[in-house]
């Protein structure tokens, strides 16, 4: 991308998300796989991305790539299973065992609780 006011308006955008959402910098810069130099520089404006790029950011982040474009004010906040999916995609994967017991705990309770109404 080489459009100087697209530059700074998909940094704003990648910014504002990251921080809304407490990612730090470090830490969306691995999950996309660029240096937390690059991204600074992206979310400054003074660098624009590939389109893989954006497609891994929108992931990481949880919205469309027409609201890191600036085409769409809304986020297109994605459903639920999608921001369950998204954030278990951020936390260390030393964690994935104990929330994937959390997750199952819950849902087997909710199985449970369901059969019990319906007698």
């Amino acid at each position: 991308m080489k459009d100087v006011n697209l530059n700074i308006t998909l940094g704003i955008r990648i910014k504002q998300i990251r921080t809304q959402q407490k990612i730090t910098r470090e830490t969306l810069s691995e999950k996309i796989d660029v240096s937390s130099r690059f991204m600074a520089d992206v979310e400054s404006g003074k660098a624009g991305v590939s389109l893989s790029t954006l497609k891994k950011l929108c992931r990481a982040l949880g919205v469309s790539a027409d609201f890191l474009l600036g085409i769409s004010q809304q986020t297109d906040a994605p459903n639920p299973l999608e921001q369950i999916v998204t954030r278990l995609n951020q936390i260390d994967p030393k964690y994935l065992p104990y929330a994937s017991d959390l997750l199952m705990t819950f849902i087997n309770a909710i199985d449970n609780t369901n059969s019990c109404e319906t007698l």
